[in-house]
């Protein structure tokens, strides 16, 4: 399994400069909440401690050691009022996202607090000052409150964190394109700089001579280290004989390499662009499937917008499935899931190796990687652009079914969803929300995730589940 990115969180210690002159043990006598909210913290993320700062100074000092040491993201927490002004320049200069986690040292101001409890347990109004500013100067921050062990409030510091983590890895990723998008899909559509800059993937061709060059290089003992391991991991149908299953584990390992040398985080593809070069003899279908079983995230026929959103959700939540709103099943309230070929073995209880009868051009028929999925909860994300050229994320949950039999000549890899809602009901709320049909999937409830994620990039989100 591809586990989540973890974190790299700054914690940003606040207090008012005026209180070194008048409680000057004030600061030493924080340090245990300090220490406290960040181990807390640091059971999900690498924390980074920053030195108490009372001025702009000081603040634009720890800002820089947390850029310097590569944080994803700073927590904000008072130790007693400070004034807005003090901190504000330094956090407008910086692109870092920000939280304020309004917590206290003491959970109780209730009979017998002392002047000592006034003085240690009086941030909350920092916060209040702070936030006013950064809202003022539409500056994004998240704002969590509660007690500095509050499950909740940790938890929800948590998957702010992670997705400040995705925020940044996204920028420093590579979406690689073989052949071309698919002519005449409005829907994913994308200005590839808008998706740089916005959103942060960068887009980069993959030559397919460079490509054919690589599936040609694959040796026979490689080939042969390969049906072992597939052997070992898969079942067989009986028509996927070894002529089939070398050229499309030939491709696999091609594939592989290509990655790996341009250094992909994402990668898309369409079967027509691919096939026009005569060096490459089948589809990567079964390469595709592979890949994404190892972390690499996919859309078909082209689609870099389906590519990022995969990978959006592969950094968030570990694994993920690029899938297609197949067809309807109105009286199952169900929806048959998938594309063309593509699957990740990750998701099923076992995986069945196939011959897919390719009618769309002139190739080896390809081997294609039969997932039964495993029934159980799942969250379904789209990645799309609407009005004014915005970027919006669709979230929805529902259950992958159990392995419902077909009549035995369908060689597409596929599983019955049935949505949280019914199925009209749904189509319809996912049309008007202007959802492609491309979609990324991925296990158990995750739209807390996704919404935190949307906030903190800065683009809408719509639940229609």
């Amino acid at each position: 399994m591809n586990e989540p990115l973890r974190p790299r969180i700054g914690v940003l210690p606040l207090m008012l400069e005026l209180y070194r002159e008048s409680y000057p043990a004030l600061e030493e006598k924080q340090q245990p909440f300090v220490q406290q909210v960040s181990e807390t913290i640091g059971r999900s993320s690498d924390v980074i401690i920053a030195p108490v700062s009372a001025n702009s100074r000081e603040v634009r000092s720890a800002v820089k050691k947390f850029e310097a040491e590569d944080a994803d993201g700073i927590v904000i927490l008072f130790i007693a009022y400070a004034t807005s002004i003090s901190a504000l320049n330094p956090l407008l200069e910086t692109s870092l996202p920000l939280l304020l986690f309004s917590t206290a040292p003491r959970s109780s101001m209730g009979n017998g607090m002392s002047s000592q409890d006034i003085n240690l347990n009086h941030g909350v109004h920092g916060y209040m000052d702070l936030a006013n500013v950064l809202k003022r100067n539409r500056r994004r921050y998240r704002f969590v409150s509660g007690t500095k062990d509050d499950t909740r409030a940790i938890q929800d510091i948590e998957l702010w964190a992670r997705a400040a983590a995705v925020k940044k890895r996204l920028k420093r990723s590579v979406i690689g394109l073989a052949g071309y998008t698919f002519d005449g899909m409005g829907d994913f559509g994308v200005d590839t700089t808008l998706l740089n800059t916005t959103l942060g993937p960068e887009v980069r061709h993959i030559p397919l001579n460079k490509l054919a060059e690589s599936i040609e290089s694959i040796g026979e003992k490689e080939l042969e280290e390969e049906t072992r391991s597939d052997s070992q991991r898969f079942g067989f149908e009986k028509n996927v004989d070894a002529d089939i299953l070398n050229e499309s584990n030939r491709v696999y390992l091609g594939f592989s390499r290509i990655v790996d040398s341009i250094s992909l985080n994402a990668l898309t593809m369409h079967f027509q662009g691919i096939l026009e070069h005569p060096g490459i003899k089948t589809l990567p279908f079964l390469a595709i499937s592979k890949l994404q079983e190892q972390g690499l995230a996919y859309a078909g026929e082209g689609d870099l917008l389906g590519a990022a959103g995969n990978l959006m959700i592969r950094y968030l939540c570990g694994d993920t499935v690029f899938t297609e709103t197949f067809c309807p099943d109105y009286d199952g309230g169900r929806i048959v899931m998938g594309h063309m070929g593509e699957s990740n073995p990750v998701f099923g209880v076992k995986t069945t190796l196939k011959r897919k009868i390719f009618r769309f051009g002139k190739a080896v028929d390809p081997v294609v990687a039969d997932v039964c999925m495993k029934e159980g909860t799942a969250t379904v994300v789209n990645l799309g652009i609407v009005e004014d050229n915005a970027f919006q994320l669709i979230t929805y949950t529902g259950r992958i079914c159990e392995k419902i039999p077909d009549a035995g000549d369908i060689d597409m890899p596929y599983f019955h969803f049935k949505p949280d809602m019914e199925l009209p009901d749904f189509l319809t709320a996912y049309g008007m929300a202007g959802g492609t049909h491309h979609i990324a999937m991925t296990s158990g409830n995750r739209k807390k995730e996704i919404r935190q994620l949307a906030e903190i990039l800065g683009i809408r989100c719509i639940d229609i589940s």
